[in-house]
């Protein structure tokens, strides 16, 4: 099982939704293959597809969160699956399991996306098991990131994921982290200021998903793109499905 980090950077809001630019098919090509097979830390390159194949199934930990945060996360959720057509929902929250609202089938097993909302603190303590239980790293992530998230693999197969925002930020960098991170468990962890217009930039104006990033989405989870298919046949494939889809 292999364990890969993501981290979002995020040091201000939008005030406005900036117009966005224009982009081509090769374009995409290229921002794939940066953004589904780069990792910006390491400059290591991935050759495989990493992404889900069952269920996404996330769970609020705890009772002590926000109400728009659980809004956020039910409405990422609900574009993410419309967007790529993978089964993707907030499955669990206290809120949910107060107004009995679960899905008449619950299975608290089932939950395999673990969501934390936690003062800076208590951040290590809780997570640290999911980056190798070094409590220190979790910490450098708290004080270098705005929200963070880590996601595993077996196979190339996405099995489980953690994000955690951190509760010391205003309401409108939860959203921010919600759309970011959710999106980059799918399988799109890497960012570059390179690639545009898109929400993977982390010196853009963009703090939803951009017309570009759906394409990136929409390709990933086509069917015929498998988890473990080599990057060259998967871009390939992602290419052919752009020419048909968007001719130009």
């Amino acid at each position: 099982m292999r364990i890969f980090a993501i981290i979002a950077i995020l040091v201000v809001t939008a005030s406005a939704v900036p117009a966005e630019e224009s982009f081509t098919n090769a374009d995409l090509l290229r921002n794939f293959d940066t953004i589904a097979f780069g990792n910006e830390y390491t400059g290591q390159r991935f050759d495989v597809v990493r992404k889900w194949s069952k269920p996404m199934r996330m769970g609020i930990q705890g009772k002590k969160y926000p109400a728009y945060l659980e809004t956020f996360i039910d409405d990422v959720a609900q574009d993410l699956a419309k967007t790529t057509g993978h089964d993707i929902s907030l499955y669990y929250s206290f809120a949910k399991h107060k107004a009995k609202s679960l899905a008449p089938d619950f299975d608290r097993t089932k939950v395999n996306v673990i969501l934390y909302y936690l003062p800076d603190d208590e951040i290590p303590a809780a997570t640290a098991k999911y980056w190798n239980n070094d409590p220190e790293r979790v910490r450098w992530l708290v004080e270098n990131s705005t929200c963070f998230a880590n996601y595993f693999t077996k196979k190339g197969e996405i099995t489980a994921a953690v994000i955690v925002f951190p509760s010391r930020h205003p309401e409108s960098f939860h959203r921010a982290c919600a759309v970011e991170e959710i999106t980059q468990i799918l399988g799109l962890p890497n960012d570059s200021n390179l690639v545009k217009p898109s929400i993977f930039n982390d010196s853009s104006q963009y703090f939803e998903l951009t017309e570009h990033d759906r394409w990136l989405l929409r390709a990933l989870y086509l069917p015929e793109i498998t988890p473990g298919m080599h990057r060259h046949d998967a871009l390939r494939k992602a290419l052919d499905f752009w020419k048909r889809a968007r001719p130009g």
